[in-house]
C-alpha cells in the first residue's frame, strides 16, 4: 500500500529569477524593473486563461510564478486561492487568503474572496466575520450583504439575516437573492402574508426557478390558494420533473384543493422518491464502508476478498472514485499493471484532481518504465497539494534517473523539509548534497 499524507498547512515556494541587466543595450535599473513586470503580467493571463478552462493544476502553476515574481500581487492571491477551491484544497485556498489579507487589510476583494469560501467550507462564523470587514468597508455593496445575509441565515440567526437582505433590497428593489432569501425567513417565521410579496416577486422574474416556485406554492397552501398552489407545481405528464420536497408540496396542495385522487397518485410518486433517495444514501454509505474493509483486506494480502468486496461497493455506488483507486493498488500489488491502468484511469474520470489517485498513477507509470508520465502525475499532486512529502521524493527519484541531479536535489529538499522524520527523504537529501569527492571517496 502507498501512504499518502494530506498536509494542512501553508506551502512556500521558491523560484530564482534571473535577468540581465545587460540585455538589449537598454539601463539595468529599468530592466530589472519592467522585466519582471511584465513576465509577472504573462504568468498572470495565462493563469486566469487556464483558470477559465478549469485547468487547476497548471492554473496554479502560474499562479504561483505571477506571485514569485510579484508577490503582492492581490488579483494572483486571490486567482491561486480559487485554483485551489477548484481542486478542493481548501486549506490551501484559505492560507492564501489569509496571508493576503494581512498584506492588504483593507481589501473588500480579498475580504469577499475569503468570505466566499468560508461559506463554501461550512465554516460560518469565519465567513461572517470577514464579510462584516468587508461591508464596513462598503456599506453600500448589495452583493457582499447577500453574502452577510446568507452566511447569517445557514448559521442559524434570522434576525441579523433578514437584517442584512433588508438593506439589499432598500438599495436595490428588484434582487431576487434578497427576495427570496427573505421570503424564506418569513415564511419560516409564519408571516405568509409577506412571505407571499416577495415570493410572488421571485416567480415573476425567475418562473423556470424550481426553489422559488416550491416556495411560493408552499406560502400559498398556508393561505389556502390551494389550486394555485397545484398549478404553479404540476408538472404535467411528467411527475419525475419535481424534486422530492416539490412532490410533497404538490400532493398537499392537491389534498387542501380537494383533489383527493390527485393527491393519491402524486403522494405514491413522492414515497417512490423518498425511497429512492434514502437508498441512495444508504448505498452511498455502505459504499465507503465496504472499501475501508477491502482496504484492511488488503492489508493483510487478501486481494481476492478485498476486490470482492470492491465489486460490491461500485455495485452500490458506480460513482465511489476511491473503490476504483483501491482495486488499482491491489491490481499494482498482484503485478497486473495493465488492470491496475484501467482502475486507476476509471477513478481519475470521477475525480480528475484527487491527488491520492494521481500518486497511485504516479506509481503505476514508474513500475511500467513510463519515466515522463509518472513525473507529470507527481508534478500534479504537487501542484494541487503542495505539502505532499511522498510526491517530492517520487519526484526526486525520478529526476535522478534522468540526470537532472539540481532539480532532484530540490526535490528531496521539499520532501525532507515537509517531514523532517522520514529517515529516507533525509538521506537522499544529505546524500546528493555531498560535495562530488566525498561521494567518489564513497
Amino acid at each position: 500500500m502507498y501512504s499518502f499524507r494530506i498536509a494542512l498547512a501553508n506551502f512556500a515556494l521558491c523560484f530564482l529569477v534571473c535577468v540581465s541587466p545587460w540585455a538589449s543595450g537598454a539601463p539595468p535599473a529599468q530592466k530589472k524593473s519592467s522585466r519582471p513586470r511584465n513576465e509577472a503580467r504573462a504568468a498572470l493571463e495565462s493563469a486566469q486563461s487556464l483558470a477559465k478552462q478549469e485547468r487547476w493544476p497548471e492554473a496554479i502553476e502560474h499562479y504561483q510564478r505571477a506571485l514569485a515574481l510579484s508577490p503582492r500581487n492581490e488579483p494572483a492571491e486571490i486567482g491561486l486561492s480559487d485554483a485551489y477551491q477548484g481542486v478542493h484544497n481548501y486549506e490551501e485556498a484559505r492560507s492564501i487568503l489569509q496571508r493576503a489579507r494581512r498584506q492588504h487589510p483593507k481589501s473588500v476583494a480579498v475580504l469577499s474572496a475569503l468570505g466566499s469560501l468560508e461559506i463554501e467550507a461550512e465554516s460560518y462564523d469565519a465567513a461572517i466575520g470577514a464579510l462584516r470587514s468587508a461591508v464596513v468597508l462598503v456599506p453600500g455593496d448589495v452583493k457582499l450583504r447577500n453574502l452577510l445575509g446568507s452566511a447569517y441565515l445557514i448559521n442559524g440567526d434570522s434576525a441579523a439575516a433578514l437584517a442584512q437582505f433588508e438593506k439589499v433590497l432598500a438599495r436595490d428593489p428588484a434582487n431576487q437573492l434578497a427576495h427570496y432569501s427573505r421570503a424564506q425567513i418569513f415564511a419560516d417565521m409564519d408571516q405568509n402574508a409577506k412571505a407571499l410579496a416577495d415570493a410572488e416577486q421571485v416567480v415573476s422574474a425567475k418562473p423556470e426557478y424550481l426553489a422559488g416556485r416550491a416556495l411560493l406554492a408552499k406560502i400559498l397552501v398556508r393561505l389556502k390558494q390551494c389550486g394555485r398552489a397545484a398549478e404553479l407545481l404540476r408538472p404535467g405528464a411528467n411527475p419525475s420533473a419535481l424534486d422530492t420536497q416539490s412532490l410533497f408540496l404538490l400532493g398537499n396542495a392537491y389534498e387542501c384543493a380537494g383533489q383527493t385522487e390527485l393527491a393519491a397518485r402524486v403522494r405514491d410518486e413522492f414515497s417512490a422518491a423518498s425511497q429512492a433517495d434514502r437508498k441512495r444514501a444508504e448505498d452511498e454509505t455502505q459504499s465507503k464502508h465496504l472499501v475501508e474493509q477491502a482496504n484492511e483486506l488488503a492489508r493483510q494480502n487478501k486481494f481476492s476478498d478485498a476486490l470482492a468486496l470492491l465489486s460490491q461497493a461500485l455495485e452500490r455506488n458506480p460513482q465511489n472514485g476511491f473503490a476504483y483507486s483501491q482495486k488499482a493498488k491491489i491490481y499494482f500489488s498482484m503485478r497486473r499493471p495493465d488492470e491496475a491502468r484501467e482502475a486507476i484511469r476509471q477513478a481519475l474520470a470521477l475525480q480528475p484532481f484527487q491527488p491520492d489517485f494521481l500518486y497511485v498513477l504516479g506509481v503505476i507509470a514508474g513500475q511500467q518504465g513510463k519515466q515522463n508520465e509518472a513525473l507529470a502525475a507527481f508534478e500534479k499532486v504537487t501542484q494541487i497539494n503542495p505539502k505532499e512529502a511522498d510526491a517530492f521524493f517520487e519526484i526526486g527519484k525520478i529526476r535522478l534517473q534522468k540526470g537532472d541531479r539540481e532539480g532532484a536535489r530540490e526535490a528531496f529538499r521539499k520532501a525532507s523539509e515537509l517531514d523532517p522524520s522520514d529517515a529516507d527523504y533525509k538521506r537522499a537529501f544529505a546524500g546528493i548534497s555531498a560535495p562530488e569527492n566525498s561521494r567518489e571517496k564513497n
